[in-house]
């Protein structure tokens, strides 16, 4: 009779489960995660498929800190035959949080593949009228750009005025009312009654500036989108 000892027993379900466990949270620990598809190029991307979707959620870059990217906008569409294409794209608004006003908004695209979660697999060639609208300032080009220009002058100047007679007025009526050596070192040709009347003229003044100069900036915007389409 030998002396050596064969276990010959063979291992048990709840062993293989747990070997099971053990394993896959190996691979989890050391495999590295998946890199991201890359984006197809622009060439391709401009001779994609068309695509009409909806932006469905616009997500903030680290909400709360002192330097912030803009919104990723989360934009899905039908696909051919069925399913939804799921695509992100940057918000063009250049303040962070804006692109919560694009949500629920319909957006054009091209893209090359119809894979539902390729996201960056996206060109976008119309935004919502809203990003048009608040980019439009920074595209004066072409005729009625200088009007524009002026008028939008003009409309701070107006703006400016307003506020300073905001600011004059309490201040010259408390001196006027409680005296004191407020104006003491003033010019002697000034005059504290003449001053208050011109700081409160000052604030209905600056308010028609402002609206006036701002509906002659728009038509001149808009004078020059008409020629610009012609």
């Amino acid at each position: 009779m030998s002396g050596r000892y064969e276990n010959t027993s063979r291992p048990t379900e709840h062993d293989v489960r747990r070997r099971g466990r053990i394993r896959r949270a190996i691979l989890r620990e050391f495999t590295p995660p998946p890199m991201p598809r890359p984006a197809p190029s622009e060439e391709q991307l401009a001779e994609g498929h068309l695509a009409v979707g909806m932006i469905d959620e616009a997500i903030e870059d680290t909400p709360g800190s002192d330097v912030q990217g803009p919104d990723t906008l989360v934009i899905s569409a039908e696909a051919p035959g069925g399913g939804r294409l799921q695509r992100t794209a940057a918000c063009p608004l250049p303040i962070s949080g804006n692109g919560r006003r694009l949500v629920g908004q319909a957006i054009g695209f091209r893209h090359t593949t119809f894979e539902p979660d390729h996201v960056n697999d996206i060109l976008v060639v119309r935004w919502p009228r809203e990003v048009d609208k608040a980019l439009e300032p920074a595209r004066n080009e072409g005729p009625g750009t200088l009007r524009a220009r002026v008028w939008g002058f003009l409309a701070g100047c107006g703006f400016a005025l307003l506020w300073a007679g905001i600011a004059l007025t309490p201040i010259l009526l408390c001196g006027i009312v409680f005296g004191g050596d407020m104006f003491t070192d003033l010019p002697a040709w000034f005059r504290p009654g003449a001053g208050l009347a011109a700081s409160v003229a000052a604030v209905p003044l600056g308010l028609f500036l402002v609206a006036a100069c701002t509906v002659r900036k728009n038509a001149a915007l808009a004078h020059r989108s008409r020629e610009a389409g012609d």
